[in-house]
């Protein structure tokens, strides 16, 4: 089984600001939120002009030091914060982070270094694929901290989707895409696409949930919908599944996953379907059933919908479940809650659920007790009466 190849040596830490040489902002509310956020309405504007996406330091309305954090007057997250005012404090998590990875003895090339919140690096993503370093961006502030990043993972791939950088204010400039790499999972190889795939290019959150899939599926059939790369399909097929059939809309990603089905010598059925006609129309019925759509809600907004999306899937999902089959259902996004997902699983099924497992992410995957959102994903598996 492959570990993860050494992480890079720490780089030398880079001079940071002097504490007294931070601006400061001043909070209209108490510092004890007992949260990393502080939005708009949360801040007093400050008297002196700051940058946007400065590290500042940070008082409540008594005058109290709370910390420090990424101001950005644009963003309705008016202040991320960080952590104690310190100097090189941006470095000192980076390399903690490393070294967490590290200690975990992770059983893959592929795995999370750097998890936002959960590494107390708000807006940071990191994930590392083999050789390479693909990382997310999602606030201003480290965007203005990239020169810090870089030092630690030199030729990394940046990247940002465009709705953040419309929302946080800044532009990442052209970088090509770097090619393709394989990675491995418990003795499963995955082609990774930079240019095609989504997020920083693969989901090494599902990791440990592949592998209880794949323990699930031995000698059975199995549906894995919403395929995407054939993460789940193919680890059931080298694990000794008898049939599976995977369902996506992504032409792109089915080519990907047919790919990685030939890394493995196997030959899972791919179907590029929509997966409610597919379900709709389904007369067969399977031992295992994978439901794992992509994030249904990305602000408050789209809840509504999101919810309306989770019921109809989960409904049809469980009918093409055998009688004592399972049925694993997940859920990526962070506004809905576990107990939430969990009722509306409940509630979408006309059959007896028996749910024996709930999981999330991996280790690689920390999450802060002061950003609970930061346990997106959830993944319910449960019997089908």
């Amino acid at each position: 089984m492959p570990e993860a190849s050494p992480p890079p040596p720490p780089a030398a830490p880079l001079p940071s600001p002097r504490r007294a040489e931070r601006p400061t902002i001043h909070l209209r509310v108490p510092g004890d939120r007992r949260h990393l956020f502080f939005f708009r309405k949360m801040v007093r504007k400050p008297e002196r002009f700051i940058e946007a996406g400065a590290l500042v330091n940070v008082v409540d309305r008594s005058g109290a030091a709370v910390g420090c954090g990424f101001y950005n007057p644009r963003s309705e997250v008016a202040v991320r914060m960080l952590g104690p005012a310190e100097e090189g404090l941006i470095e000192q998590r980076l390399r903690d982070a490393v070294e967490f990875r590290a200690s975990l003895g992770i059983e893959a090339t592929a795995y999370r270094v750097c998890h936002s919140e959960g590494d107390g690096l708000s807006g940071l993503i990191v994930d590392r694929y083999a050789d390479v370093h693909s990382v997310e961006l999602f606030s201003l502030g480290m965007f203005r901290q990239l020169d810090v990043v870089s030092r630690f993972f030199p030729n990394a791939y940046v990247h940002a989707d465009e709705r953040t950088q419309r929302l946080e204010g800044f532009r990442l400039p052209p970088q090509p895409a770097p090619r393709p790499v394989v990675v491995e999972e418990h003795g499963v190889r995955f082609s990774v696409d930079f240019e095609r795939g989504h997020k920083t290019g693969f989901f090494c959150d599902q990791r440990e949930n592949r592998r209880l899939v794949a323990e699930l599926s031995r000698g059975k059939d199995l549906l894995d919908l919403c395929c995407y790369t054939g993460g789940f399909a193919v680890s059931a097929a080298k694990a000794g599944a008898r049939r599976v059939v995977a369902v996506d809309l992504d032409e792109e990603a089915l080519e990907t996953a047919g790919e990685n089905a030939r890394l493995n010598r196997v030959k899972p059925e791919f179907l590029h379907q929509n997966l409610f006609d597919f379900l709709r129309n389904s007369r067969e019925a399977f031992d295992v059933v994978v439901l794992d759509p992509p994030k249904l809600a990305r602000e408050k907004s789209e809840l509504g919908k999101a919810r309306a999306g989770y019921f109809d899937m989960n409904r049809l999902a469980a009918r093409v479940v055998k009688p004592g089959g399972v049925l694993v259902t997940c859920s990526c996004s962070g506004l809905v809650g576990e107990e939430e997902f969990l009722r509306i699983v409940r509630d979408a099924s006309e059959r007896e659920l028996r749910t024996f497992r709930v999981t999330g992410a991996g280790p690689d995957h920390p999450v802060s007790s002061l950003y609970p959102e930061g346990r997106y994903l959830k993944v319910v598996y449960s019997r089908v009466v």
